[in-house]
């Protein structure tokens, strides 16, 4: 029992240097060890538990009999929050987070959440639905209410603000979670999860988990994962099916999804999941969504209620073993990469000069291993970042790199999307995206990438309505100028002081809008 005792602390001693927190005295004993083990969990559990919040979906449902089986009367469920018995009809986890800085005190206090978990809840800014509210019970007991703020399909995740009124609390009561500094998590790494497993947190209070990272970039099931008949910008797949997925020992029952995931020091490092388990296996682990510097991005534009957008490069990938190249280089030494089958006619990738039969070995110096690969790392990356990819090119039995200006990622299903806020303003009765924003304005199979922006709206007797501009046209010249983004668009036509400015849309007709 002793040497168990005595490798069990050396083993903690090393994980503890690893995690670069203070070292206990070499010649301690292993009781010791295991004491300042424990000290520090407790410290980092009591400190992160006030802010982490129960969520419960209140369905209202007309009053009827209901038997169980054997015909025995069912009891009605409890409808007083504050009872012990009651149990919302749908229930999960959520963190505190700010809009801003989180050492303002001032910021708004929003909770941070798994978008399945709320999704068909309320939303900012639109009429509540009678028959479905969304209640956040906080620590301390308090409960109000919360509508959606923004909410992203693809990425799971949504952001909710809170209603105090009638709670005597202030956002300065609310204390919001440190967000961890960027960095990549770690196979073997220690962490934390809390959360409210089977809506037993309904005192306010979160229950705590603990073990390691058992591995990272994990796919929620291979088998919807690979849907190689239908083109990339159409699967109905989030971005963890490219695989961005932690996977973690801490046992993740329901409702414990939506809660955070915590390092050694008490930062949010993720969000936990229970979406990735398949049905008819064993579910003792789990899985988190790291919030690292990529999927953060995600979180801050759904703070600020906006749409989280995703890098589109423009080009069908394949994967292909690099044995079987007889001119490769012998520098590589990756055994897989992503070959180009097909490049967009005037894309990113093809402005780019990415050619088919391109192989691409890293983006941004990180290794591509294959398709999947490539699709999620110029998707977290973002639409108008240059992103620098590292190609070999066989004809010319040469290296390269090249950088390419990212597009938007298509968005297949507009419905699910929530965004309550813009990022840029309407202008003369329109709204412009990016040309892929969004899978419908896409001409498939011509797989043509637009040298324009796409109309998302028109407003009803606007100057752009009047102008016969329609949802779907694509203009490419405002004035002489030529138009590739949004944010091209609008800094042009702020500086147009003019009554009427003439667009050009892809088609040839050239349109006058009036203030």
């Amino acid at each position: 029992m002793q040497t168990f005792r005595l490798g069990t602390g050396i083993l903690l001693l090393c994980s503890w240097a690893a995690a670069g927190l203070a070292q206990p005295p070499l010649a301690a004993d292993s009781v010791t060890v295991l004491a300042s083990v424990e000290e520090q969990l407790v410290k980092v559990i009591g400190s992160a538990e006030s802010s982490v919040v129960a969520l419960g979906i209140l369905k209202r449902e007309a009053a009827a009999l209901r038997v169980d089986g054997f015909g025995l009367e069912i009891q009605p469920r409890a409808t007083d929050e504050h009872s012990p018995e009651f149990l919302p009809n749908e229930f999960g986890s959520g963190v505190i987070i700010t809009a801003g800085n989180a050492d303002e005190p001032l910021a708004e206090r929003l909770v941070l959440t798994m978008y399945h978990l709320v999704r068909g809840g309320p939303v900012v800014g639109k009429e509540a639905p009678a028959d479905r509210q969304l209640r956040v019970r906080l620590p301390g007991r308090q409960i109000c209410d919360a509508k959606i703020l923004a909410a992203d399909p693809r990425s799971d995740l949504a952001v909710l603000r809170l209603d105090l009124t009638g709670t005597k609390l202030s956002r300065e009561d609310l204390k919001p979670l440190k967000l961890a500094e960027p960095s990549a998590p770690r196979k073997g790494q220690f962490v934390i999860s809390l959360g409210n497993p089977y809506a037993i947190a309904r005192d306010g209070s979160a229950s705590a988990s603990w073990g390691i990272i058992s591995n990272i970039s994990r796919f929620p099931a291979p088998a919807e994962a690979d849907k190689s008949n239908v083109p990339p910008t159409r699967r109905d797949t989030s971005i963890h099916h490219l695989g961005t997925l932690l996977h973690i020992d801490t046992r993740l029952n329901l409702g414990g999804s939506g809660g955070p995931l915590l390092n050694l020091r008490g930062e949010l490092i993720g969000l936990t999941t229970s979406l990735a388990a398949i049905e008819g296996y064993e579910k003792s682990v789990g899985f988190a969504i790291p919030i690292d510097a990529n999927l953060r991005r995600v979180v801050e534009s759904l703070s600020k209620g906006l749409e989280a957008e995703y890098g589109f490069l423009g080009l069908q990938p394949d994967d292909i073993l690099l044995a079987a190249l007889r001119d490769l280089s012998p520098r590589i030494k990756q055994p897989t990469a992503a070959r180009v089958l097909m490049v967009f006619t005037d894309s990113p990738a093809a402005l780019a000069g990415l050619r088919r039969d391109d192989i691409i070995l890293a983006v941004n110096r990180k290794p591509i291993f294959g398709k999947l690969d490539l699709l999620r790392e110029v998707g977290l990356l973002g639409p108008g970042v240059f992103a620098e990819l590292t190609v070999w090119r066989a004809a010319e039995r040469r290296e390269l790199r090249v950088q390419a200006e990212l597009g938007k990622w298509p968005l297949s299903d507009e419905e699910t999307l929530i965004a309550t806020e813009q990022r840029h303003p309407e202008w003369r009765g329109l709204r412009v995206d990016y040309p892929t924003s969004r899978a419908k304005y896409m001409n498939w199979p011509e797989q043509r990438y637009p040298s324009a922006v796409v109309v998302t709206s028109v407003a009803p007797q606007s100057s752009a309505a009047d102008g016969n501009l329609q949802e779907g046209d694509f203009i490419t010249h405002v004035e002489q100028q030529p138009i590739h983004t949004p944010a091209e668009f609008h800094a042009v036509v702020s500086k147009l002081d003019k009554p009427d400015i003439v667009v050009k849309t892809l088609d040839g007709r050239r349109l006058k809008l009036t203030r």
